[in-house]
């Protein structure tokens, strides 16, 4: 049941405001969450319907997974996942007119990509373009990966931000869906869709929330939304952001990324299942790359993978544009027989989504340190949380579910709530 007057509004119902849901609970701080779409989830959304077999829009892995509070709530409500990384050191690719087998200890393109995060690392904040070499046949290749893992183009990536992304390289696939477990985490909590928030005005002794079902007043707010939403002013702060935080908001923006899904008639790739496969032309430097994962859990499907400038550009473009592309570039490696499989197709449309604008976040080169704006309480009474907020586990899921639990400790403290150590496994029984 929703609560009319709570303590605490938490505005999004993705990993974050989940987060700060459950913390609340534990705490004994009654709240309310208003989220604007017609589920939960936010950026973690797994599709069952679109081509027979399920598979996530957005996130779709267990990042430093040893570490991954969210392997461990997977482990506990027995989501399944693959519990090891696959003993996999080498990859194959279809590489100017043919396959060919790279180990990632020596590949170019893997390689440069660890360069850019020991540059940050080293104290190095810069774009990630300066340290690259763009006349090098690889390039091309090593620019769309460094869209895919950052959502930014190299010219727009800062080495330090990258540098400060904890990574322990344990990366798990979660075979029932990314999303499908961040949905389940949500059950029971006191969540409203459909309801658009346009304002929050702080007051002196609470806050009040205007939406379009009318206004809620509380204690307190947490936001929990993608940072493109404050990017583009879309929720109006009274009396205003501070200056040091619309300055943040302007030097730490969401990146692009997106997805065509391809469902066939039967398992087509032989000797595929999860891996990902490249496909690159280095003689035709304008021709794009792209990335595959073929027959992931042995579902009968592809997924490509686009990101940055190219995710951006191809959204706009529109969905037809976005299949033909994916469906052109397969049939380079796999052979013009492969349309003739093809039984469904669906994309992704993060850049076009009102509620989210993009996929996740990034510091423009030279500002990597301005994160830490984002964790400091905003009046008071307002607290912001999701992936841009943390300072190590950026565009993750994990990262945005950590700091729903922190804006939600921080919250009940100015309330007057006792202090508790934070429980980032606890669950409703």
């Amino acid at each position: 049941m929703m609560v009319q007057n709570p303590d605490v509004v938490i505005v999004g119902a993705g990993a974050a405001g989940i987060g700060a849901g459950l913390a609340l609970t534990r705490l004994g701080v009654s709240h309310a969450i208003l989220e604007a779409k017609q589920r939960v989830g936010g950026r973690a959304y797994s599709d069952t319907s679109s081509l027979g077999h399920l598979w996530d829009h957005g996130a779709h892995w267990l990042h430093s997974g040893d570490v991954n509070v969210m392997r461990f709530m997977a482990e506990k409500l027995k989501h399944k996942f693959r519990p090891e990384n696959p003993a996999v050191s080498s990859f194959r690719s279809f590489i100017g007119g043919q396959w060919k087998v790279s180990e990632f200890a020596t590949d170019y393109v893997w390689t440069k990509l660890e360069e850019i995060a020991l540059a940050g690392r080293n104290g190095l904040d810069v774009a990630a373009e300066s340290i690259l070499d763009r006349g090098h046949a690889m390039y091309p290749l090593l620019r769309h990966w460094c869209q895919l893992i950052y959502s930014k183009d190299p010219s727009e990536l800062s080495t330090g931000d990258a540098g400060s992304y904890s990574d322990s390289h344990v990366n798990l696939p979660v075979e029932d869906g990314y999303g499908a477990l961040v949905a389940r985490l949500s059950r029971g909590l006191p969540i409203r869709l459909g309801v658009k928030v346009k304002a929050i005005e702080i007051t002196g002794s609470g806050v009040r929330v205007e939406t379009n079902s009318g206004a809620i007043t509380a204690k307190a707010c947490i936001l929990a939304v993608p940072s493109r939403i404050m990017e583009n002013y879309r929720i109006a702060i009274k009396p205003g952001l501070p200056d040091v935080l619309q300055q943040a908001f302007a030097d730490v923006t969401m990146g692009y990324g997106e997805k065509v899904a391809l469902g066939f008639d039967r398992k087509v790739f032989e000797g595929f299942e999860i891996p990902f496969a490249d496909v690159f032309d280095p003689v035709a430097p304008e021709t794009r790359p792209l990335n595959f994962e073929l027959h992931p859990f042995g579902r009968p499907i592809a997924v490509a993978h686009v990101g940055g400038s190219v995710a951006r550009e191809l959204a706009t473009a529109g969905p037809e544009t976005m299949k033909g592309f994916a469906i052109d570039t397969l049939v380079k490696a796999f052979g013009a027989d492969i349309r003739q499989r093809i039984a469904a197709t669906a994309t992704t449309g993060w850049t076009m989504d009102e509620h989210i604008g993009g996929a996740y976040s990034g510091a423009a080169p030279g500002k990597a340190e301005a994160r830490k704006v984002f964790s400091e309480p905003v009046h008071d009474r307002l607290f912001l949380a999701g992936e841009h907020v943390h300072r190590h586990y950026m565009a993750t899921v994990h990262g945005a579910y950590e700091t729903g639990l922190d804006a939600a400790h921080k919250a009940a403290a100015v309330l007057g709530f006792p202090a508790r150590p934070k429980d980032p496994l606890w669950l409703p029984s």
